[in-house]
C-alpha cells in the first residue's frame, strides 16, 4: 500500500491508495515537491496573497451639538503597496474612522494620530475626539479598577468633520507586509511617508479630493504632522493642500524639551510650567491669581532667565545668586537646591524636588498628579505618576469600543511600543551635520505658499513633557506667521482634555476651527 499526500495549505493529509497506482519513486518525486513548495510557502506571511483587506462597520446614531445624525462607525485595514510596484504589497494600515452615511463629497475630514513615537491613536480617540470617550477623574486622581465609564460625547466634532483615527505602522494593528518589516517604517521621514500616502489613498478610494483637510497630532505628532505637510505638499505623488493644522501639546523642534548640556533654550520653556505647577500645589506665596503668576513667569524666563543662562560662566556672582533668588520663587523650590544646579533645574529633579518635603514627587505627563516613591531620597520619580493614572483605562476602553463596533481580531491592540521608540530614526531628515530635530520650518513654508492655511495649537499648562511655552518658543523661532496661529493654553496636563472644563473648550474651539471653512 502507498500513500498519496495531499497538501492542504501546511497541512498534510495521508491516504491510503492502492500501490498500483503509481511506482514509488514517483510517490516519493510528488511528495518532495509538494513538502518544499509548503516549506517555501510557510517562509512567507499571508500579507503576501491578493486578499480583500479586513473591515468591520455598524451603523449608529448619535447627537453631535444638538444635531441628530447617523454615523458609519468602522475599524478597517488599507494595503499600501510598493511605489514602485503596485502588486506587492508593504505594509497594513488600520484605522478607525467615523463619517455621516450622507456621502458628501465635499466634507470637511480630519486626520487623527498621537506621538510617542510608537503610540497608537487610542488617546486622542477615545479621550476626547471620538462618539464615545472614557472618563477618568477630571481632579487628576487616580482610575483605579475596571470597570471604567465609556459615555456619550455630544462634543464630538462628528456634526461637521468626518473623523479618520489613524493607527501607524507597529501600532494598533498595523503591520508591515510581505517581505518588509516595522522598523522600515520606523522614523521621521519614513513614518511620515507611510501616513501620507495612506491619507492619499483614502482621498482616492473616497472620492474626496475636495474636501477640506485638517491634520490632527499630539506630542510627537507635532513632528509627523508638518512633516506630512511637506510630504503631501511637494511629494513626488501628488501636491495636495492641507486647509488647517491642529496640534496638540506639541513637540516640532526637539532642541526645546532636550534637557542636554549648552542647551539652555529647554530651561526657559520649562520653568513657566514649573511655576503653574508650583502654585497648584500651594509651594507658591502669593496673591497673585494663577493666570497672572504664569504669565509673570513666562515675562522673567524669556526677558531674564534667558539671557542669564547665554552668559555660562561669563555671569558674575551677584546676577547669578539673583536668578537663582527668582527661579526659586517661581519654581517652589529652594535658593540652594537652584544654585546647586547651576540655574539648571530639568523636569526629573523638579518633579522628585517640589513635593520632596511631604513625600511625593509629581507627575510628567499632567504635574496636577503627585504619588508616593519607594523613597524619598533619590534623585528621580519612580515612575510618572500621572501616566498610572489613566492609562489602564484608555487601554479598556478602546478594546471594548472596538468589540461594540464588530471588531474580531485575535492579536493584541499595541497601545504603545517603548521599542519602537529605541529604534526611531531620528536622522532621516537631516542633511549635512547631525542636530536636534526640527520641521516647525515646514509650517512657516505653507503658509508663505498657502493664503487659507492656519494652525490651531492647544496645550496644558501642567504638561512637563512638552510645556507650553517650548510651543510658543519654537513658534517665533521657525518663521511661522503668529497671527495665523490660534494659540489656547489649558488648565490640564499634556492630555489637557482629561480635565472636564479643558475638555469642553478645547472640542468647542476645535469645532470652530474647523467649521470656519465649511
Amino acid at each position: 500500500m502507498a500513500f498519496l499526500f495531499e497538501i492542504d495549505l501546511f497541512r498534510i493529509k495521508i491516504c491510503p491508495i492502492p500501490r498500483r497506482i503509481f511506482p514509488m519513486r514517483i510517490i516519493i518525486t510528488i511528495f518532495t515537491l509538494l513538502f518544499t513548495a509548503g516549506i517555501a510557502q510557510e517562509g512567507k506571511t499571508d500579507s503576501t496573497l491578493h486578499r480583500e483587506p479586513v473591515r468591520f462597520s455598524k451603523e449608529m446614531r448619535g447627537t453631535f451639538h444638538g444635531t441628530k445624525m447617523n454615523y458609519l462607525a468602522s475599524h478597517y485595514e488599507t494595503i499600501l503597496y510598493e511605489k514602485d510596484n503596485y502588486n506587492k504589497p508593504m505594509a497594513s494600515i488600520f484605522v478607525t474612522e467615523y463619517r455621516s452615511v450622507k456621502n458628501d463629497p465635499d466634507r470637511p475630514v480630519i486626520f487623527i494620530f498621537n506621538g510617542g513615537p510608537g503610540s497608537a491613536s487610542l488617546w486622542l480617540h477615545m479621550g476626547v475626539m471620538g462618539p464615545k470617550v472614557v472618563k477618568v477623574p477630571s481632579d487628576a486622581t487616580d482610575d483605579g479598577s475596571p470597570p471604567y465609564e465609556l459615555v456619550d460625547n455630544p462634543l464630538s466634532p462628528l456634526d461637521v468633520a468626518d473623523l479618520v483615527c489613524i493607527d501607524p505602522i507597529g501600532t494598533g494593528y498595523s503591520l508591515a507586509m510581505g517581505d518588509h518589516e516595522n522598523k522600515e517604517f520606523w522614523g521621521v521621514k519614513q513614518d511620515a511617508e507611510s501616513v501620507s500616502q495612506f491619507v492619499r489613498r483614502w482621498l482616492q478610494d473616497n472620492h474626496r479630493w475636495n474636501s477640506p483637510k485638517y491634520i490632527l497630532g499630539e506630542s510627537y505628532g507635532g513632528i509627523r504632522g508638518p512633516q506630512m505637510l511637506n510630504e503631501l505638499r511637494s511629494g513626488s505623488l501628488t501636491k495636495i493642500e492641507i486647509n488647517g493644522l491642529i496640534l496638540v501639546s506639541p513637540v516640532s523642534d526637539l532642541q526645546h524639551i532636550r534637557f542636554t548640556p549648552g542647551n539652555n533654550s529647554t530651561y526657559v520653556g520649562y520653568l513657566p510650567t514649573y511655576a503653574a505647577t508650583a502654585y497648584y500645589h500651594g509651594k507658591i506665596k502669593t496673591n497673585k491669581s494663577l493666570e497672572s503668576f504664569y504669565e509673570e513667569a513666562k515675562d522673567f524666563s524669556l526677558n531674564e532667565l534667558a539671557p542669564a543662562l547665554v552668559k555660562g560662566s561669563r555671569i558674575s556672582n551677584r546676577e547669578k545668586d539673583d536668578i537663582a533668588e527668582q527661579i526659586a520663587y517661581y519654581s517652589g523650590l529652594s535658593k540652594q537646591f537652584v544654585l546647586n544646579s547651576n540655574l539648571r533645574v530639568d523636569a526629573s529633579s523638579f518633579r522628585k524636588e517640589l513635593l520632596r518635603d511631604e513625600g511625593y514627587s509629581v507627575g510628567r505627563l499632567d504635574a496636577r498628579y503627585k504619588g508616593e516613591d519607594y523613597m524619598v531620597a533619590g534623585e528621580n520619580p519612580d515612575t510618572d505618576i500621572s501616566n498610572e493614572g489613566f492609562a489602564a483605562a484608555y487601554v479598556s476602553a478602546i478594546h471594548t469600543w472596538l468589540a461594540e463596533i464588530g471588531v474580531d481580531i485575535k492579536r493584541l491592540y499595541r497601545s504603545g511600543d517603548r521599542d519602537l521608540g529605541k529604534n526611531w530614526d531620528w536622522v532621516s531628515t537631516q542633511n549635512g551635520w547631525p542636530r536636534y530635530v526640527n520641521v516647525a520650518p515646514h509650517i512657516g513654508r505653507a503658509m508663505r505658499e498657502n493664503i487659507d492655511f492656519k494652525v490651531y495649537l492647544a496645550c496644558g499648562i501642567y504638561d512637563l513633557a512638552t510645556p507650553c511655552f517650548t510651543a510658543t518658543n519654537t513658534i517665533y523661532e521657525n518663521g511661522i506667521d503668529a497671527s495665523r496661529v490660534k494659540f489656547s493654553e489649558f488648565e490640564g496636563g499634556h492630555m489637557m482634555y482629561n480635565h472636564q472644563p479643558s475638555f469642553d473648550k478645547f472640542l468647542k474651539e476645535l469645532r470652530n476651527f474647523v467649521a470656519e471653512d465649511d
